[in-house]
Formats: structure tokens, sequence, C-alpha cells
């Protein structure tokens, strides 16, 4: 309920904002940048912890105000390590995600204020070499909910900030990185 909260308030302080860049319907954007996942690793006892990743992706604009941004999130392996009376036991965690998200820009202006909703299908593969473990993946479907800028260097250049709930990983991810638009 909480997160409900902070996206909300955060979508209308963007709205209230009212800045954005301009958008022609038909332009391409790309862009990369790092992710840093809530959950995105296992600490020592098992327990989720925050991740970093890796975001690539693009937009496409069907109008100058609403785009398709798809994108994926590489999350990097985070590894832990239990001592024992029986041994020492190591475990690994990496996610993925691979998002399809709509953007509606707001306002007119230099910077680019934007909603998201879309779609997201995340996956997990986990590596043990205790007793009880082995190795093994599983993935779920879920949505996306968040917001986000980009501020313009020049007229092709742009970073970009954003803030998402993911709900299959359920967890926060908060991106910085950079865009080039193409058209």
């Amino acid at each position: 309920m909480k997160m409900k909260k902070l996206l909300l308030s955060l979508s209308l302080i963007f709205m209230a904002a009212g800045a954005t860049l301009a958008q022609e319907q038909g332009s391409i954007r790309i862009g990369a940048g790092l992710v840093y996942g809530t959950k995105a690793g296992i600490n020592d006892e098992g327990d989720s912890k925050g991740g970093i990743g890796i975001n690539i992706g693009g937009e496409y604009f069907f109008t100058d105000k609403i785009s398709a941004a798809p994108s994926l999130t590489y999350f990097l392996k985070s590894e832990s390590e239990v001592t024992t009376g029986f041994g020492t036991y190591k475990s690994s965690v990496q996610f993925t995600s691979i998002n399809i998200d709509g953007r509606y820009y707001f306002g007119e202006g230099d910077i680019a204020f934007y909603g998201l909703a879309g779609l997201s299908i995340a996956s997990v593969k986990i590596d043990s070499n205790s007793d009880f473990g082995g190795s093994g993946s599983a993935s779920e479907t879920g949505v996306n909910l968040g917001a986000g800028l980009i501020y313009p260097i020049n007229d092709q250049l742009g970073l970009n900030g954003q803030i998402k709930y993911n709900t299959p990983l359920e967890q926060l991810a908060i991106q910085a990185g950079i865009s080039y638009t193409i058209k």
C-alpha cells in the first residue's frame, strides 16, 4: 500500500511540473543505463537485498505524447556463502526482466516528464551447491507502474531517470541512463 501511495505521489508531482520535450510522431529513441533493483540480490542468510543491473531499450512515438518503450533489464549475479557445522555452501541468483511499457508525456517545455504502465516477464535463475539445492529457474508475468523524465543535453542526446514498481519481481527499480533520438 505504501508503494502505491509513493507512485501516485510521484506521478502527481511530475504532472504538476508540466514540462516536456516535444516529440514527433514516428520518432525513435534508444537508450541504456544502470538500474538498482530493491530485491535483485541475496544476502548470506538467503534473504533478498538490492542489486545492480544493466538496462537497454528503445522507444517509438505513436503521437507526440504517447510511446511504446520495450526494454531488457539484466541484473548482475548475486552470490551468498553460508558456513555451517556441515560445511560451506554457496548460492547465486540472477534476475532478468523483459518489459513493454507505454509512456504518456505531460506538458510542454525542455524536460520531458512521463508516466508509464506496462507488461513485464521476469525470470530468475538460482544455483546452489548445498545438499538441498541444485539449480533451477522460474518466470512470472506481471505489470510495471512508474514515472520518469528525460533531460535533453542536445537535440539527440538526453539523460534519463526512471522509477517503477515491477510486480513479478515485487521490487522498485530505479534507473539512470542516457538516450539517443534516431529520428
